[in-house]
């Protein structure tokens, strides 16, 4: 088997753990002086993308989504770039749930090409509020629940 082959069957098996995909396309703005797009703009995507999972696991987006109905915030942000992406590249953004801990839960994002190369990895750590304090505050079952039953998992660890 030829390396591309392989790289491509790696790229499959890691994205069936992902449940929840978005698609994009790079625009003129989005691309800097090498052109290719600029690194800020993938945690743009990365947002977009994981706003659009908590949609899609019904919570409601609006101006008071992140402060009250799903009140959280990133605390870190961990992305690396191995391919870039240029002015009107296709690429699709992949979602998920990878730990919930007492407090914060860690995400997963996975940016590929049209071309089914891997362009960026990201993992993002939230952890949730208290609506009142802005304290950090302990998980609800009910978002515990919401989580593993879309990612399928019993207990995401």
């Amino acid at each position: 088997m030829n390396e591309k082959k392989k790289e491509n069957l790696e790229i499959e098996e890691k994205l069936k753990n992902f449940k929840h995909c978005t698609e994009g396309q790079v625009q003129f703005y989005e691309v800097d002086s090498y052109k290719v797009v600029h690194n800020v703009r993938y945690l743009y995507w990365l947002e977009w993308a994981r706003s659009l999972y908590f949609n899609k696991l019904g919570v409601e987006l609006s101006d008071r989504t992140f402060t009250q109905h799903l009140p959280i915030m990133v605390v870190r942000n961990e992305i690396d770039y191995l391919n870039p992406l240029f002015c009107f590249d296709k690429y699709k953004v992949y979602t998920r749930v990878s730990a919930i801990k007492n407090s914060s839960f860690t995400m997963e994002n996975i940016i590929c090409s049209e071309k089914n190369e891997i362009n960026a990895i990201a993992k993002v750590v939230f952890v949730f509020l208290d609506k009142k304090t802005m304290k950090k505050a302990s998980i609800p079952d009910s978002v515990r629940k919401m989580f593993n039953d879309f990612e399928k998992q019993e207990n995401i660890a």
